[in-house]
């Protein structure tokens, strides 16, 4: 589940939207959308989840033979909705999808799959390349999901199928009709 699961704004008020969420079928593995600010630190959502759901940010997991590993992701400089500000939170989220795939580097075995997990697009707005692409680029992983997108304007310059050895996959709420 690529982010924006709650717009509660602490953990004890997230609880109701994990206990729906925990109550669906299957197991899951989430990470952080940019609405998600109940979302602190990575130990305290681990905290607030059941046994059967698992958090990624900057980090790995391995789940049933296939290793997950994630950050929300930002928008980068080149993408024309970026603000110069956030310049600093790019860099950060950055280097968390670095260290994500590093981590699944270290641990992968051989043909064992690996699914990248991201909130924002790592393409622009425009379908440019982003340093999240240069860097799923260097790693790739077999799958890339993620969300944000709400609009169908969006989705046109969303970028799916394969790219550069990894296959896309916008898989946003409103894309898929929730």
């Amino acid at each position: 589940l690529p982010g924006d699961l709650s717009w509660a704004h602490s953990p004890l008020q997230v609880r109701p939207d994990i206990d729906w969420l925990a109550a669906l079928p299957g197991r899951k593995v989430l990470a952080r959308g940019n609405h998600d600010f109940w979302w602190k630190k990575p130990e305290q959502v681990c905290r607030v989840l059941p046994a059967d759901m698992l958090a990624v940010q900057g980090s790995c997991v391995r789940l049933d033979g296939v290793l997950i590993c994630g950050t929300m992701g930002h928008i980068a400089p080149n993408d024309p909705y970026f603000q110069r500000h956030k310049l600093r939170s790019y860099h950060r989220e950055l280097h968390w999808l670095q260290r994500s795939l590093q981590e699944a580097q270290g641990q992968r075995a051989d043909s064992e799959p690996l699914i990248l997990m991201l909130h924002y697009p790592p393409y622009t707005s425009t379908g440019q390349a982003s340093g999240f692409t240069e860097v799923i680029c260097h790693f790739r992983p077999d799958v890339c999901v993620y969300g944000h997108l709400h609009l169908p304007g969006e989705w046109t310059a969303a970028i799916t199928g394969e790219r550069d050895g990894t296959r896309y996959h916008l898989v946003a709420a409103d894309y898929v009709n929730m």
